[in-house]
């Protein structure tokens, strides 16, 4: 967690920080439970611990700092929370070592880690599961992927993951403002970026400004122009999609084009259009769902120019040849006020598209856990009727994966409405991830991020993408990229966490390589 006021300051008590010195903002701190903080040291480095002041009725842990070497900060007291004088609290920092152990009782928060996570007692989620999450001390805000902070800008919905031919990873984000002017982080008004990863996503270059996208934003015949979709074409081509917008709330102006890359992303050709007859009513609208199935690739559109709904038809558009040109192949059969998409190939070579109602059926409280979907049998021909599948905990702006090992994932928001809690179902607004057999029936899922963690909504938009699958040598695994709130409203940095079908630790590496995985339970 970011120390910064309306953080959750514990596990086990819903006490929220309330003041926040200037050289102590922004710094992370670990997350415990308030009656016990035990943690190893694995890194060298200076820790600040805050503690109550020794006064009466102050849980204070002062004797207990000095014994083990901490030194009191020269700050005067500040209100940590509530409005009590006892939960002032002073400052304590030590030097510490790499290997050191350290146990406080009642009460203390621990500052100064670079990657603040509990080392004993993790609540595991995924613990008896088929897979394995990293990192795993599930709920918790995965990895930075990008820094939005420093510069404070945001971004939303435009994160898109492809595995090149040649193993790099390509992932591209947006970089948006955050005031009023910017529906205050959760506009549209910017550019695209992305960046590389030739060790499987461990590590990332610096960003590379998406060219086209910079120079819409800078001129006037357009809002903006951001990238959607990302997709690598059977020939190893790969295919971006940016769609095109009138203001920074989310208006489209013109019809998405695309751009093609046959040097695994270094460089650009486009823009290319889909239909140089479409219409923005036609034509204007993906949520990544774009995929490979039998040669030929597929992305699912809406029409309208609108924010979000209503809008026109929701449409599959199919290209045979690795992207030179692109044909609408159906009409779906959902109503045309549905919004976001999840969609994908099933091993019995049917394809899957899922989309979202809620607001269509505002009285019923469990429409976010029942999810609409149509299958089509005839390569995207023609369509079952509108059927729905369960979610337990939730979910929305959904996106799905591609099989790992025997199972797909989706993973999105835990829904935004409220409704009953049965069983661990935490509510809406928290990031989940699901697995399944068949990519249609559920298990029960798990919480990835709760929304307690970050200062901000649970927007969670995200993107995922198996890597590992051109090389039968390399271990397999899915990466997820979502936004992640780094402060108030819906101003969000992206992180990123791993899932894999063996023990695998982002440290470590490892896990199981393709060969081994159609034996994996």
């Amino acid at each position: 967690m970011w120390f910064r006021p309306g953080a959750a300051l514990f596990t086990d008590r819903n006490y929220r920080l309330a003041e926040c010195p200037a050289k102590l903002a922004g710094e992370k701190f670990l997350r415990s439970s308030i009656d016990s903080t035990h943690f190893d040291v694995v890194q060298d480095g200076r820790l600040i611990v805050v503690t109550p002041q020794s006064i009466p009725r102050a849980a204070s842990q002062t004797e207990a700092l000095r014994a083990q070497g901490f030194s009191r900060m020269e700050d005067d007291p500040f209100q940590l929370l509530g409005n009590d004088e006892r939960d002032q609290v002073l400052a304590y920092e030590k030097q510490v070592i790499s290997g050191e152990s350290f146990r406080f009782g009642k009460w203390v928060v621990v500052l100064g880690f670079d990657d603040a996570r509990s080392a004993l007692n993790r609540p595991r989620a995924a613990d008896g599961k088929p897979f394995v999450v990293s990192p795993a001390d599930i709920p918790n805000t995965g990895v930075l992927f990008v820094d939005r902070h420093a510069k404070r800008k945001s971004g939303h919905g435009n994160n898109s993951i492809t595995e090149c031919r040649n193993g790099d990873v390509v992932a591209f984000y947006s970089v948006t403002g955050i005031g009023k002017d910017h529906w205050d982080g959760h506009g549209v008004g910017g550019w695209s970026e992305y960046r590389r990863s030739t060790d499987g996503g461990l590590t990332w270059s610096q960003p590379t400004v998406f060219d086209y996208s910079k120079r819409m934003w800078e001129r006037d015949e357009i809002c903006s122009a951001l990238v959607y979709s990302l997709v690598t074409a059977p020939n190893g081509t790969l295919i971006a999609t940016t769609i095109r917008y009138a203001n920074v709330g989310w208006m489209k102006q013109r019809t998405p084009v695309y751009f093609l890359s046959d040097d695994h992303g270094h460089t650009w050709k486009g823009p290319h259009e889909f239909d140089e007859s479409a219409t923005v009513d036609d034509l204007s609208y993906t949520m990544n769902t774009s995929f490979v199935h039998d040669g030929e690739v597929f992305m699912v559109f809406r029409g309208g120019t609108s924010n979000m709904t209503p809008g026109g038809p929701q449409t599959l558009w199919v290209s045979g040849d690795n992207g030179k040109s692109f044909s609408q192949r159906s009409v779906l059969p959902f109503d045309h006020a549905t919004y976001y998409w999840a969609a994908g190939a099933l091993d019995n070579g049917e394809i899957i598209v899922y989309t979202y109602d809620a607001h269509l059926r505002s009285g019923d409280k469990t429409a976010e856990q029942n999810i609409p979907y149509v299958i089509s049998k005839d390569g995207g021909r023609t369509w079952s009727d509108v059927q729905t599948t369960h979610f337990a905990k939730g979910i929305r702006n959904m996106q799905m994966s591609g099989k790992l090992g025997n199972r797909y994932f989706i993973q999105g928001r835990s829904g935004s409405n409220p409704r009953v809690l049965v069983g661990d179902d935490p509510g809406p607004n928290n990031f989940v991830l699901y697995s399944s057999r068949d990519g249609i029936h559920w298990d029960e899922g798990i919480v990835l991020m709760s929304r307690t963690q970050t200062p901000g909504s649970g927007d969670c938009y995200s993107a995922s993408e198996v890597i590992g699958k051109y090389d039968p040598a390399t271990p397999e695994r899915l990466l997820i990229h979502s936004d992640v709130s780094y402060a108030g409203g819906r101003i969000t940095n992206m992180h990123q966490w791993w899932v894999t079908t063996a023990p695998w630790t982002r440290e470590t590496g490892g896990g199981a390589t393709r060969s081994e995985l159609p034996g994996q339970d």
